[in-house]
């Protein structure tokens, strides 16, 4: 009651008396803000910037690692600027880069190396002569070959004690996030890239969590990108608890020592291979709506276009190997009869909307009403290709629904990532 009587108290208000008070509330809640990033020393991030959050985590992290090793080994790094960060919070003493993607800066600083080659495929270094090697982002990058391909070399490179260190998104977390990035091919959850460290020879030494996105009692999704400096879960309480609590944050953090045990190999791609089974239908079907009404229908979400124009279904923005793919799009019309136009537009596109892969018009005539109907786009990739998007485009005064799913097969009609 007393809620409701000071909003209308706050209607009454002139304007210019009503935007001064908020600009007060929001001033007020900056600083709360601010003082809670101070508090875990990030003194520097915008708010809110989940990204510098995330970055400024990752930094503190490797700030415990052993300082000044001998052969500091990075598989995946962005140009000058990374070798920076790593000296500044590690120091090594020598630092080899391996990085495929990225062009090779012209600036390196001093004592460091860069390798244009794959995280799969790590040749130029000898057998034992690294002391640690960091994989930082980078896993959810690979196809499902060379995760084993990476984990093998790791083994390989690193000496007998030395450490190998990866940070990675937790499917478990991005999943329920519904979070894409457009470069991702799968996401690992902690515990199974644990069964691969183990499968590769190494023992795990240490786990940990950056930013909690769940709550570790009751799994109550937390927002990604929402800072709060008060409520049962503060920014600070977020940071803290996602140490003790890595299943449950976005980034998991896992330290692994090579103690001498043999990989090993059938058995870690066979293991990779049944993770994949589960988490490529997974990530395919991050999909998301921009005018549908969400309801279930026979047990699974659906999209209700309403006769809203627009995107009804679109996602999951992610990376496709070359070769031959197609998706299956599920549509319903629900009109009591066939209209003599078009009911929706289906297509597959690439960088970011840029590039049309395939798209295809449906006329009304091919839509029974009331009936479930399936339409197939075919296309073919060169290379690699990232941000690939599956869109179901609805008209004005058409009502159309589709599921939150698509089937995509890629290769020899395989329903999984190829590799």
């Amino acid at each position: 009651m007393l809620r409701e009587t000071a909003k209308r108290i706050f209607g009454l208000l002139p304007p210019r008396v009503r935007q001064s008070l908020r600009n007060r509330r929001d001033a007020r809640r900056s600083l709360r803000l601010r003082q809670c990033l101070a508090g875990i020393g990030a003194h520097d991030i915008a708010v809110p910037d989940v990204n510098h959050l995330l970055h400024h985590l990752r930094g503190e992290a490797l700030s415990r690692l052993p300082k000044g090793v001998a052969h500091f080994v990075s598989v995946g790094c962005a140009g000058t600027w990374y070798f920076e960060w790593i000296r500044d919070q590690c120091g090594p003493l020598r630092h080899t880069g391996i990085e495929f993607y990225s062009p090779r800066p012209a600036d390196l600083p001093d004592g460091v190396d860069w390798i244009v080659n794959t995280a799969g495929n790590m040749e130029a270094l000898r057998d034992q002569s690294a002391d640690l090697l960091f994989s930082g982002q980078n896993i959810e990058h690979l196809w499902p070959e060379d995760i084993g391909n990476f984990l093998l070399e790791s083994h390989r490179v690193l000496r007998d004690g030395g450490l190998l260190v990866i940070d990675s998104p937790n499917r478990r977390v991005t999943a329920l996030l519904g979070w894409s990035h457009p470069e991702h091919t799968i996401e690992l959850e902690l515990a199974e890239v644990m069964e691969l460290l183990d499968l590769a020879g190494f023992d795990v030494e240490h786990r940990a969590g950056l930013w909690l996105c769940s709550e570790p009692d009751t799994g109550a999704v937390l927002p990604f990108d929402e800072f709060s400096s008060g409520g049962p879960w503060p920014l600070t309480r977020r940071v803290a608890e996602a140490a003790s609590h890595p299943e449950s944050s976005f980034i998991w953090w896992v330290q692994a020592r090579k103690r001498g045990r043999e990989p090993q190999p059938g058995r870690l791609r066979e293991r990779i291979r049944q993770i994949n089974e589960v988490a490529w239908p997974e990530r395919l079907n991050r999909l998301k709506s921009i005018i549908g009404q969400g309801f279930m229908h026979r047990g699974e979400a659906w999209f209700d276009s309403g006769g809203r124009p627009g995107a009804l279904l679109h996602g999951p923005y992610t990376a496709l190997p070359p070769g031959r793919h197609s998706v299956t799009f599920t549509l319903e019309y629900v009109a009591a009869a066939p209209l003599e136009t078009a009911v929706a537009i289906v297509q597959a596109t690439a960088a970011n909307g840029a590039a049309i892969l395939a798209r295809k018009e449906i006329s009304g005539s091919a839509a029974a009403p009331g009936q479930e109907f399936t339409v197939q786009l075919d296309f073919e990739l060169a290379d690699t290709t990232f941000a690939v998007e599956f869109v179901v485009l609805a008209f004005e005064a058409v009502p159309l629904r589709t599921p939150k799913r698509v089937g995509v097969t890629s290769g020899a009609g395989e329903a999984r990532l190829g590799h």
